[in-house]
């Protein structure tokens, strides 16, 4: 009747929320192309996938008609032929496709009890489906007006609330993330113990490994003490949010000639990788150098003294640099 329990031909269902421009649509096809290159996108944002179509391999079914038996359609056709990655961009539109259902009809009350069996096949189908499922799924967006621009002036920011879903689908997917107008994506739930809580700078290749090391497809990583060094680690969570690739790290500490891995540094020397990494991510925001360095070592010293995590103050950091790059376009357009 027992048997001993394993992760054997589990799939990953994955749902990224976010706000419009958030980049939803962009970090499904970013992971899901790391994870297989047979990716079938059922699109209803009206091609919004196919804008990426130079940049990633994928075949598109674009559907005009979003009752939940049209998903549910699409999805078993994609199951069928093979592709084992499945984008839903996006899952908002059987919501929206429900609630007009029940508009419809005269008596809500009763709609209601038409509807839900719908709505649970469509999740039942995502959930049996014998392809990984990546879902994303459009956040009422709201408008956070306490932040403020380096004249002390207000700057609205925007940011994405609720999926604009079922409530309590997030249940549905092993790992479920909002992301920022940042296109930072926050890990909000999860079912791999590695990915609680953590953070990620445009999601993509890296995301994919964690995830194919989770369901068994990826080479476990040894766990000798380098690997678990403290050094490797903090350098790792940084490098993940800055978007520094892991080459360019070996490269510059082959340049400084100080260390063959982070593992063999010294404090004082991590925090000269980890302000290298920050100045690289801030030159492609249009800073200079120099400036970046001491914008990095000013706020993020700061708010590291107050007691924040240094991840939480770089994160800010990283904030402050793209109002100021935004703040600079917006002079000199106007």
């Amino acid at each position: 009747m027992f048997k001993r329990a394993t992760k054997s031909q589990i799939k990953i269902r994955l749902a990224l929320s976010g706000a419009s421009g958030s980049g939803k649509t962009f970090s499904a096809l970013s992971v899901a192309s790391h994870i297989s290159n047979k990716v079938a996108v059922i699109d209803t944002e009206r091609g919004s996938a196919s804008r990426y179509a130079d940049l990633f391999n994928f075949d598109v079914c674009e559907l005009d008609n979003h009752h939940p038996a049209k998903y549910i359609d699409a999805i078993k056709a994609a199951e069928a032929a093979g592709y084992e990655v499945i984008i839903i961009d996006s899952l908002s539109h059987a919501w929206y496709a429900e609630l007009e259902l029940v508009d419809q009809a005269k008596n809500s009350f009763t709609a209601w009890k038409d509807v839900r069996p719908l709505e649970r096949r469509l999740l039942d189908t995502i959930v049996r489906c014998n392809s990984h499922v990546i879902a994303t799924m459009r956040s009422k967006t709201e408008w956070d007006t306490s932040q403020k621009d380096a004249n002390g002036k207000m700057k609205p920011v925007k940011i994405g609330t609720a999926a604009i879903q079922v409530s309590g689908i997030e249940y549905e997917f092993d790992i479920a993330g909002e992301l920022s107008a940042e296109h930072i994506l926050w890990i909000s739930k999860s079912r791999c113990p590695e990915l609680q809580d953590t953070s990620w700078l445009k999601p993509g290749s890296e995301l994919a490994v964690v995830l194919k090391r989770w369901i068994g497809t990826s080479p476990v990583p040894s766990t000798t003490a380098a690997n678990s060094n403290p050094n490797n680690e903090r350098v790792k969570q940084i490098r993940t949010l800055l978007g520094i690739d892991g080459k360019a790290v070996l490269e510059w500490l082959k340049t400084e000639k100080v260390a063959n891995s982070p593992a063999e540094l010294e404090t004082k020397q991590v925090d000269e990788l980890v302000q290298w990494m920050a100045v690289q991510w801030a030159a492609k925001q249009g800073m200079q150098h120099n400036h970046a360095a001491n914008s990095f070592n000013k706020h993020v010293g700061a708010m590291v003294q107050q007691g924040y995590e240094e991840i939480e103050a770089i994160q800010a950091w990283m904030q402050h640099v793209q109002q100021q790059a935004e703040q600079k376009v917006s002079v000199s357009v106007g």
